[in-house]
């Protein structure tokens, strides 16, 4: 990932054939017959394919103009690196190694493709038929500022720069690494707030972002009403403005679903869907307590500024059962399962 320096660098350039602006994003959305997606395709193949000693970029939202200037339009859509890995990860062999992200500039998004130098045992090829303007088995690279189908000798050149790159030690570790991971999460044995202290070492060791700011959001918990991206966090509970007390030493305890029926028919209760704000410690605290009494219920202490966005920080209390909680903690442990999966 570059920084606004290293992007200001790249926009003083030309275009060559490591360095593409394009006004707009691929569209996905219009697509007909895959015509867009033979597009991406195409310049992810050609891109990793050229023969070069830098890393490689395609940047959205600056559009090249008749003079030869350069207009920031700026990029509107919202796009997700796994959308297009997803994309592309059938389509070709070997599998390229590429990411997108976003930086900002003067006020505007622009959407950066990034192509590191990585060394595969062949150039990538397309893998699959009826992709317009690919064919099977073809070999594409760069050349000037446009996608080039490789001649036979072309091929031969690409394949000895390939094979002169040098192993990339780092990256078996990194799967190595990963595997281990995924390996202790499906285990089930270890806490996750351990897990998710080690994964964020990793992130940080690789520059992994989105598995960065999962662990953050692990360790800190939500901190703002913005919780676009937890919806795996998102669980059905009941909320209260009082603070309730059941007496927890009643000769007769109520059971789970005696206590829930009442609760649903008390007026100081709601019912919601919201994403718990909550760190995996407070998780886990909370998890243990309730899963100690399979009869007991949880309250979290939270207020109406941060939970629903209010301009007043009045008190509001959470009231979670052994289900919520245990379905909250399998789906923090499946999140980050997927997470490790597409690194």
């Amino acid at each position: 990932m570059i920084t606004e320096i290293e992007f200001e660098k790249l926009i003083s350039k030309n275009e060559s054939s490591i360095l593409d602006f394009k006004g707009e994003f691929y569209d996905f959305k219009k697509e007909s017959n895959d015509l867009v997606t033979a597009k991406f395709v195409k310049d992810v193949i050609s891109f990793c394919n050229t023969i070069r000693t830098e890393t490689s970029y395609i940047i959205f939202g600056i559009q090249e103009i008749d003079n030869g200037g350069l207009e920031f339009k700026g990029m509107k859509e919202k796009v997700d690196d796994a959308i297009l890995q997803d994309k592309i990860k059938d389509k070709v062999i070997p599998r390229p190694n590429f990411s997108f992200y976003t930086i900002k500039h003067k006020e505007k998004q622009f959407g950066i493709l990034e192509f590191p130098i990585i060394r595969y045992e062949m150039p990538i090829v397309p893998a699959i038929k009826n992709l317009k303007g690919l064919e099977v088995g073809k070999v594409y690279y760069r050349n000037g500022t446009s996608n080039t189908e490789a001649t036979a000798y072309d091929v031969i050149r690409i394949n000895d720069w390939l094979k002169s790159l040098p192993e990339i030690r780092e990256q078996n570790s990194l799967n190595d690494e990963v595997s281990k991971f995924i390996k202790e999460l499906t285990k089930n044995e270890q806490k996750l707030s351990v897990i998710i202290s080690d994964l964020f070492s990793l992130s940080k060791k690789y520059e992994l972002e989105e598995l960065r700011k999962f662990c953050l959001v692990e360790i800190q918990g939500i901190k703002s009403s913005n919780s676009e991206g937890a919806e795996y966090r998102i669980q059905k509970v009941f909320i209260s403005w009082n603070k309730i007390e059941i007496n927890p030493y009643a000769y007769l305890k109520p059971s789970i679903s005696s206590l829930i029926k009442e609760i649903e028919n008390n007026k100081e209760f709601f019912e919601s869907k919201i994403v718990m704000h909550h760190p995996i410690i407070e998780i886990e605290s909370s998890l243990d307590q309730l899963n100690s009494d399979p009869n007991s219920y949880g309250t979290m202490k939270t207020d109406a500024k941060e939970l629903l966005d209010m301009e007043k920080a009045h008190d509001l209390y959470i009231y979670t059962f052994p289900d919520n909680i245990n379905s909250l903690y399998r789906n923090i442990r499946q999140k980050a399962i997927d997470i490790l999966m597409k690194i």
